[in-house]
């Protein structure tokens, strides 16, 4: 279709995004242009159209549906797409600390829920997203929540297009990390390994790919509910001047720093969240997106979180504070009888 450019909103490894104007239907869409145009090389081309292909078939309400797929005017493989208005997760996240805000985190573990809902989905689909990061989660102006930036995105059981990532891997040392290409310790990287240094799991650090699975996709939301809870991402402690390989060092080395110092006064039941969703072996995490989303639901709810080990006392007491009226009604019962 004939599109009018109006400037460029994003920029990323793989692909720059532009504002297009549809005139035509009178629209306004996003149109996503792989970088380096004709030089590009054949794996970055054939992982661009999976991209787009992959996110036009997770038929979601948290994935943007894409609409076409071709080239430009220039000849540069590109798609268009819903173009979203609103802020990332991590400009929402900076809003909120840059102005001490004190409010409980129930609006972001809010964000969270609908997160986990969409990579709940992508998984019953069989796809991994692998670069989960708050830069990668829109919150519409009315509230809508997307999963951003499909560019890693995996078929389970198919084989990287350019085969990054698919080499043996060569960081499963602890603090020897596999190699990756220069880039700020903010940004994606490829190289042996495929995603972001601060929201890695151990295993996808290490480029062991065999182990890449949902619960990958689970130690990366983990990372996202840690960031909420700490007001700073994982190994923060590193400084803002640490680089993708230092990053990918520390997270071989070891886990963050703990939450109960990063962030003494957090509540203690989303801690306990984030540490099963953030646990280093695959097997020590929940199972599935759909699991964590239910202990995040049932502590907004006040129910029990089977992450935290709680008692009878605490338990009753959350089934009080749900019930109130009935808990009044059962005491008074209890008075009259005696």
């Amino acid at each position: 279709p004939d599109l009018a450019e109006q400037g460029e909103i994003a920029r990323g490894g793989m692909g720059a995004i532009l504002r297009v104007h549809e005139p035509r239907l009178g629209r306004d869409l996003a149109m996503k242009v792989i970088l380096g145009g004709g030089t590009s090389g054949e794996g970055l081309a054939s992982r661009f159209v999976d991209e787009a292909r992959i996110q036009a078939q997770l038929d979601h309400p948290g994935v943007v549906p894409v609409h076409h797929l071709g080239t430009d005017a220039a000849g540069r493989l590109c798609f268009t797409m819903k173009l979203v208005r609103g802020r990332s997760l991590e400009e929402l996240l900076a809003a909120a600390y840059a102005t001490h805000d004190g409010a409980p985190p129930t609006r972001f573990v809010q964000v969270l829920l609908r997160v986990c809902e969409t990579l709940a989905f992508a998984h019953s689909k069989g796809v991994i997203h692998r670069d989960l990061k708050p830069a990668n989660v829109m919150v519409g102006d009315f509230g809508e929540v997307y999963v951003m930036d499909w560019g890693l995105a995996k078929a389970l059981g198919a084989a990287d297009p350019d085969g990054v990532g698919e080499a043996p891997a060569r960081g499963d040392r602890a603090g020897s990390a596999p190699s990756i290409a220069s880039s700020g310790s903010a940004h994606t990287v490829a190289g042996s390994v495929l995603g972001t240094p601060r929201y890695m799991s151990p295993e996808q650090a290490a480029g062991r790919t065999a182990e890449i699975d949902e619960r990958t996709d689970v130690y990366a939301l983990g990372a996202l509910l840690y960031e909420i809870l700490a007001h700073r991402p994982p190994y923060h402690e590193l400084g803002e001047r640490a680089t993708a390989m230092d990053l990918i060092g520390a997270v071989l080395a070891g886990p963050p720093r703990r939450l109960a110092e990063a962030a003494p006064h957090a509540n203690e039941e989303l801690m306990a969240i984030t540490e099963k969703a953030m646990a280093r072996a695959p097997g020590d995490r929940y199972a599935s997106a759909a699991e964590l989303k239910a202990d995040l639901q049932a502590w907004i709810e006040g129910r029990v979180v089977r992450a935290h080990r709680t008692g009878l006392v605490v338990e009753l007491r959350k089934w009080i504070r749900r019930n109130r009226a009935l808990a009044g009604a059962l005491c008074v019962a209890a008075l009259v009888a005696s």
